[in-house]
């Protein structure tokens, strides 16, 4: 166990800066408790975007890397997981235009906003259920990825304006306007398909 380990609670997210400091003077275990704290979140984040359980083991484990490499540069009093939101979203806009296709989308978070799906007993209400997550998957699908982004780091991370911002890299007012314009969009999507238009 390493000193700054043994002088933070487990846990603690006020010991972020403490244990970047620490990584960044070439303490490893350190960084691997950064990695333990934060990984499930990166995780989440790259499978949201690419609804693909490997490519998203890839893409954690390479954010990490990429995160380790450059943590020299970071300001160790600025918040971690928006910069490590960056590095993955970023690695997921790459993948997706090396494969030049649309990344596989999230469903769960978007069609309910958290509340769990349960199973059945109705078979014509199981159909219904399927039949509206197809519709916002193709209507999600058809989002431009930066779009998805923005609908991903506000519903699954739950990230405000300005953690958007420092994500991606961009104003908070371009968050705001692509945050309004995918919410319009992915509406008309859901009505053209439903035939609500």
């Amino acid at each position: 166990m390493s000193e700054a380990q043994r002088r933070i609670p487990s846990g603690d997210p006020a010991a972020d800066p403490d244990l970047i400091r620490a990584a960044q003077k070439g303490d490893a275990a350190a960084f691997a408790e950064l990695v333990r704290r934060h990984q499930r979140a990166v995780y989440r984040t790259a499978y949201a975007l690419t609804r693909n359980a490997a490519d998203a083991d890839d893409l954690a484990q390479e954010a990490f890397v990429r995160a380790y490499k450059a943590l020299g540069r970071f300001r160790a009093d600025e918040p971690l997981m928006p910069w490590l939101n960056r590095i993955v979203t970023n690695l997921a806009f790459s993948l997706f235009r090396s494969r030049k296709r649309r990344p596989e989308t999230p469903l769960e978070p978007l069609i309910e906003s958290g509340r769990q799906w349960s199973v059945s007993d109705d078979p014509a209400q199981a159909a219904v259920d399927e039949e509206r997550r197809r519709h916002m998957q193709d209507a999600f699908a058809g989002l431009k990825p930066e779009h998805q982004a923005v609908l991903t780091l506000r519903v699954v991370q739950d990230q405000s304006y300005e953690e958007m911002a420092k994500t991606l890299g961009v104003p908070v007012g371009t968050v705001m306007s692509r945050l309004s314009r995918a919410r319009t969009e992915l509406k008309a999507r859901l009505g053209i398909r439903s035939g609500e238009s």
